[in-house]
């Protein structure tokens, strides 16, 4: 018997029935033993029941839907809810934001789908919003650099753009923008720019575009990676989200990051 195997089963059965009816006596028999073992070993694992889980999940689905201007209404029928009231309980408590807030742009979580594997790694549950923006342009200085190994290179070239341009000190927001290069799996292009002009600069254009946002802390090249990484293998997919492109858009602000995926 391969336990986590079953529980990955049982995973993909809660996935495939989070907009109906969940019979939790199904995953006890994907794990050949009663009801009562089956939520036990759950908890156990996870920390939280199967129950929870749906519920978070649901959750984490609904406020997509919001942030993709669909009803309040509809989201909670869909997710199963008796009734808006419910529904609108539920999402304050886990979002700890209201529907309409989340409508109106207000950021919402995400608890990611769970993957069993020898060992049970709780991922943290980020804040996240989906924007609409129009095609834009910045000005920006690039270098290229390898795909792998590059948090610490690009550091040492925000550093230098620092060192050498006062007009980073004065501006609001500083932008970061991975450009991956068509039929080229060993290097992209990193710029550095602002919206106004500077020195030595080039135009870059941003295309119109659906972004997944993320907000960060941490301003250190290895977090953010990290950031996308987890982004790419785990919240979109959770979220059922597809990136259009690999280009991704970082916003530095004075105390916080933002980082930027291009949804189709």
């Amino acid at each position: 018997m391969n336990i986590y195997k079953q529980l990955n089963e049982v995973i993909d059965y809660l996935e495939n029935n989070l907009k109906a009816k969940i019979d939790y006596n199904y995953t006890a028999k994907i794990l050949g033993t009663n009801l009562y073992i089956a939520e036990q070993l759950f908890k156990l694992l996870t920390g939280i029941t199967m129950k929870e889980y749906v519920r978070y999940r649901r959750l984490s689905l609904a406020a997509k839907d919001l942030h993709n201007n669909m009803k309040v209404i509809d989201v909670a029928y869909k997710y199963n809810y008796t009734n808006p009231s419910s529904f609108t309980r539920s999402f304050i408590s886990f979002h700890n934001v209201t529907p309409k807030e989340v409508k109106e742009g207000k950021a919402s979580k995400i608890y990611p789908v769970l993957h069993f594997k020898s060992v049970y790694t709780k991922r943290d549950d980020i804040k996240y919003k989906i924007v609409d923006n129009k095609k834009f342009t910045l000005y920006t200085i690039k270098k290229s650099f390898p795909i792998n190994n590059n948090s610490s290179l690009i550091e040492e070239f925000w550093k230098s753009i620092k060192t050498g341009n006062k007009e980073f000190k004065n501006a609001k927001k500083r932008y970061g923008i991975s450009e991956v290069l068509k039929n080229n799996t060993k290097e992209f292009y990193y710029h550095i720019g602002l919206e106004e002009k500077w020195n030595n600069d080039s135009r870059f254009t941003i295309s119109a575009s659906s972004w997944f946002v993320i907000t960060t802390s941490s301003f250190k090249a290895l977090d953010i990676n990290n950031y996308i990484n987890d982004t790419e293998k785990i919240y979109l997919p959770s979220l059922k989200c597809k990136l259009r492109e690999k280009n991704y858009l970082e916003i530095y602000y004075d105390n916080y990051v933002e980082i930027w995926f291009p949804l189709i």
